[in-house]
C-alpha cells in the first residue's frame, strides 16, 4: 500500500502504517476524555475535522479504494452482529459488550488522532441531556434530527448531504441511502435515560449474568433505547454511521468506569474463567478468520479492566 495516493480527486493516506508511526510517537501521552458539553469551540472544530478526514482522506484497510478508514469502523460493528463476515463470540447481549465496545472505540479515537496529527484529541462523551450546552445535535458539531421530506437525511451540521462530506458506504444490506439519517423519538419504544435511570441501573449487581445484572441492566435499559430514539442510521447493526454512536458509547464505558468504582470488592467482570470466549483470559475478536484485521494489536478481556492501560482516564 502506498503512503500517498489520488482517489476521485482526494488525497487518501494509507492506514495502518501512518496510524502506527503515530501511535509510536505518541506512546506516552494519556488522553483525558471530558463530556462534550465541556470542550472548547475550538475542541469541537478539531474533533469534527477529524472525523471528516478519517471519512475522506484515510484509506480503508479493510477494502481499500472503496471505503475509507472511517468505515472500516462500521464495517467492524456491522460483522460483530450480522452478515457474511459476522465473526464470533457475540459482543452483544452478554459480558463481552463492556469490553469490546471499550477497545472499538479507543481505536477510534487513536485513528481520530492520527488522522489530524494531534495526540490531545480526545473523544467526548455525551450523557443523553438535549439541554443546553448538553444538546450535541448543533450546526457547528454533530449536526440535528433528520428531515422525513428528504426520506430522513441530515439536513444541517458538517455531516448533512448536502456538503457532499460524510457518504455513507456501508449498510445492513447490500445498498442504502448516502446520506446520514436520523428520525428522533419516533419509536414509541425508545427514549434517553435520565440521571435517575442511570443511577438506579449504576446499583445493579453483579456484573453478569442475569436480568438484573450490571451489563443487562445497562446493555438493554441505558444502551439501547437510545440507538432507537436517535433511529435512522444509529437503529441499524451499521450505527456507527453517526458520529453520535462514539460519543453515545464514549458515555456507556464511562458508566462502566463509574459502576466499578462504585462497587469496588465485586469483579469488574465475569467471568473470571472457566468460559472459554467469554472469561478474563479470552481473546476479543473483531474479524473473521482469514479476514483482514481493521488494526494491529491484540486484547484479552483481561487487558481492558483499567483505562490507562489502554492510555486514556476520565475528567
Amino acid at each position: 500500500m502506498q503512503a500517498n495516493k489520488r482517489n476521485l480527486g482526494v488525497t487518501t493516506v494509507a492506514a495502518p502504517e501512518r496510524e502506527d508511526r503515530y501511535l509510536a510517537e505518541k506512546a506516552t501521552v494519556m488522553n483525558t476524555r471530558k463530556n462534550h458539553a465541556d470542550m472548547s469551540a475550538a475542541e469541537k472544530r478539531v474533533f469534527v475535522s477529524a472525523v471528516l478526514a478519517l471519512k475522506n482522506k484515510v484509506d480503508s484497510v479493510l477494502s481499500p479504494g472503496r471505503m475509507k478508514r472511517y468505515d472500516d469502523f462500521v464495517q467492524v460493528h456491522k460483522n460483530a452482529m450480522m452478515g457474511p463476515d459476522m465473526f464470533m463470540p457475540m459482543p452483544h447481549g452478554g459480558p463481552l459488550f463492556f469490553p469490546w465496545h471499550r477497545v472499538l472505540i479507543r481505536q477510534f479515537e487513536l485513528a481520530l488522532q492520527a488522522a489530524v496529527g494531534d495526540a490531545n484529541l480526545v473523544l467526548p462523551y455525551w450523557d443523553w441531556e438535549l439541554s443546553g450546552k448538553s444538546n450535541p445535535f448543533t450546526n457547528d458539531f454533530l449536526g440535528g434530527d433528520g428531515d422525513a421530506a428528504q426520506g430522513h437525511r441530515v439536513v444541517s451540521g458538517p455531516f448533512a448531504y448536502v456538503n457532499k462530506k460524510f457518504k455513507i458506504r456501508v449498510w445492513d444490506g447490500i445498498s442504502g441511502d448516502a446520506g446520514l439519517l436520523r428520525e428522533f423519538g419516533t419509536d414509541p419504544t425508545a427514549y434517553l435515560p435520565t440521571p435517575t435511570q442511570v443511577a438506579s441501573s449504576l446499583t445493579k449487581m453483579p456484573y453478569s449474568p442475569g436480568p438484573n445484572s450490571w451489563e443487562k441492566t445497562c446493555e438493554g435499559g441505558l444502551h439501547n433505547p437510545v440507538h432507537r430514539w436517535i433511529g435512522g442510521n444509529m437503529a441499524d447493526a451499521t450505527s456507527p454511521n453517526d458520529p453520535i454512536f462514539f460519543l453515545h458509547h464514549c458515555y456507556i464505558d464511562l458508566l462502566w468506569e463509574n459502576w466499578r468504582k462504585q462497587h469496588p470488592t465485586s469483579d469488574a467482570y465475569l467471568p473470571a474463567s472457566g468460559a472459554p470466549g467469554y472469561d478474563l483470559a479470552s481473546p476479543l475478536a473483531f474479524s473473521k478468520k482469514a479476514k483482514p484485521v481493521p488494526w494491529r494489536g491484540s486484547w484479552k478481556v483481561q487487558d481492558t479492566l483499567d483505562t490507562t492501560s489502554l492510555g486514556y482516564v476520565y475528567a
